[in-house]
C-alpha cells in the first residue's frame, strides 16, 4: 500500500487520489476531506495528535517523550512510528515490533511525506498515520533550523 502526500495537498492512495488536506500553516491542524467526511487532524499539546470525524475523536497518536521522534499510533491497529535512519529522513512503521512499513519525505527540500505499509489499513487512518509523519518531519525540521540558525 503506497500512500503519498502529493503536490495541492492532494492524498493519494496506490496511484488514487482518496483526499484532499487543508493545512494551517501557524499551527499544527488539517482539515481533510475523505469521500464525504470532514475529518478535523490537531495536536492537543506538544505530545498527542488527534484524529476527530464529528466531533469524536476517533485516532490518537501519542510522543513518547519530549526529546524522542517515536509515536504510538491506535488507528484500530497499535502502531508506533521512529526514527529509521541517522539522518532523521526517515520513519520505521511497527506492529507489535514487527516492521509493517516506512515513511519518508518526498523530496530534499519537502516535508511532504509518502509512506509504504505492508499492510492493508483503512484510507482514513493511511491518511492519519500520513500526517503524523508530516507532522514529525515538520518538528525535525524545526529544529534543525533552529539549531542551524544558533551556529556561529
Amino acid at each position: 500500500m503506497e500512500i503519498d502526500w502529493a503536490k495541492g495537498d492532494v492524498i493519494l492512495v496506490d496511484g488514487m487520489e482518496v483526499a484532499h488536506a487543508s493545512r494551517a500553516w501557524w499551527r499544527e491542524r488539517a482539515e481533510v476531506q475523505i469521500g464525504p467526511e470532514l475529518w478535523h487532524y490537531r495536536s492537543e499539546h506538544r505530545g498527542t495528535l488527534v484524529a476527530e470525524l464529528d466531533g469524536v475523536v476517533r485516532f490518537t497518536a501519542r510522543r513518547s517523550g519530549v526529546f524522542s521522534s517515536t509515536w504510538s499510533v491506535d488507528v484500530g491497529d497499535q502502531l508506533q512510528m521512529r526514527q529509521a535512519s541517522w539522518f532523521r529522513t526517515r520513519l520505521a512503521i511497527t506492529r507489535a515490533g514487527a516492521p509493517v512499513g516506512e515513511a519518508s519525505s518526498s523530496g530534499i527540500f519537502t516535508t511532504r511525506p509518502r509512506m509504504t505499509l505492508d499492510l492493508h489499513v483503512d484510507t482514513r487512518a493511511a491518511c492519519f498515520l500520513l500526517w503524523v509523519a508530516h507532522i514529525e518531519f515538520n518538528r525535525e525540521q524545526a529544529s534543525n533550523g533552529a539549531s542551524a540558525g544558533g551556529a556561529t
